[in-house]
């Protein structure tokens, strides 16, 4: 069995011999994973439905309350086990289909956490329009979990072991630094003060006649182009593409009416078919990732499949002008971490 580097020295030979890049544009029609993370699941991998909600400032339980987690395993397309800054995703879409009737409001727009907050705190501002947006986040990991380790069995959080609890979930939605290796929970963002920004916002096609404020019907798509100029998108992707899966977690800061489960009251926030929910199979409304990587050595700058002097030279040219070919770190701005980032992968080879 090959370990970690053997693997990595082993693709690096591949991507070597065959190709100076590879774009790779690949459909996954159902995820290796759909998992309700949410403290009261009962059979949390096996669930029929993902109900999305918030329990805002409510003590005990994260804002983010119920989750949605969805996994795909990428190595059989993607090459694994590369330096990081060989992925390039140049675009990447999650498609989820609705699974309650009529049951939450549209709203394609970001909102700020103040918008949640009490009337009374001063920190309040009054939403402009209807509903709370679908949102798309990373995944980060905590209790000694990991994106391989983690799966729809895993246990929900750590200790306490029984919820309630605040910040205790092993699998949460996340933002994360420029690398994409350091997750800083948003489950709690409401109470700690901060907005997060989602790398996307599902929207619902112009086809389906849904506008925004209306009641979504059961069965509908929701889209969500994943922007990988927001901070930390990209690298928290070329984490997973090395690695092989790429993990997304699917939110909303809907309120729920009470308490599990959305308790009293009619329920107002998203809820999503799983891989297992029998409508879903029978109609194929499984969710669906939609993948576009490039994979190159990123020192190979002129893509003569060599790594040369021309390389560095062409670089520096085009650093220079400012030109977005120069962004290796994939922040969307060109800049002297770049200029860093390129002299690193050039000293590699």
């Amino acid at each position: 069995m090959l370990g970690t580097r053997s693997v990595g020295l082993l693709a690096l030979a591949l991507l070597a011999g065959t190709a100076a890049a590879q774009t790779i544009t690949v459909t996954y029609s159902q995820p290796l994973l759909d998992r309700w993370n949410y403290p009261f699941a009962s059979n949390p991998g096996a669930e029929k439905f993902a109900p999305t909600f918030g329990a805002i400032e409510i003590p005990g339980f994260d804002d983010r309350d119920g989750q949605l987690l969805v996994g795909f395993n990428t190595s059989a397309e993607v090459p694994t086990g590369l330096p990081a800054d060989y992925y390039t995703v140049v675009s990447i879409r999650l498609t989820v289909w609705v699974g309650a009737d009529q049951q939450f409001v549209y709203d394609p727009t970001f909102d700020s956490y103040t918008t949640v907050l009490h009337s009374n705190d001063p920190r309040f501002t009054q939403d402009t329009d209807l509903g709370k947006p679908v949102e798309v986040f990373g995944v980060g990991f905590r209790n000694g979990q990991s994106l391989l380790t983690y799966n729809e069995n895993s246990p929900f959080g750590g200790p306490p072991i029984v919820p309630p609890a605040e910040g205790a979930r092993n699998a949460f939605a996340a933002i994360f630094d420029v690398s994409g290796t350091s997750a800083t929970d948003v489950s709690r963002q409401v109470r700690l003060g901060f907005d997060a920004d989602p790398f996307g916002i599902a929207m619902i096609p112009a086809s389906e006649n849904v506008q925004p404020g209306d009641l979504v019907p059961v069965g509908t798509p929701m889209e969500a182009t994943l922007d990988t100029c927001v901070s930390g998108a990209q690298g928290f992707l070329r984490q997973c593409l090395a690695a092989g899966r790429i993990d997304l977690m699917v939110s909303s800061l809907s309120p729920a009416q009470g308490g599990p489960d959305g308790g009293t009251g009619d329920p107002t926030y998203p809820t999503f078919y799983t891989k297992e929910n029998p409508t879903a199979a029978a109609l194929g409304k499984y969710t669906k990732l939609e993948l576009e990587v490039e994979v190159r050595n990123p020192a190979d700058f002129d893509r003569s499949g060599f790594v040369d002097t021309d390389d560095f030279d062409a670089y520096v040219h085009a650093f220079e002008a400012g030109d977005d070919s120069a962004d290796i770190d994939g922040t969307c701005f060109v800049d002297t971490d770049d200029f860093d980032a390129f002299v690193r992968a050039f000293e590699r080879g």
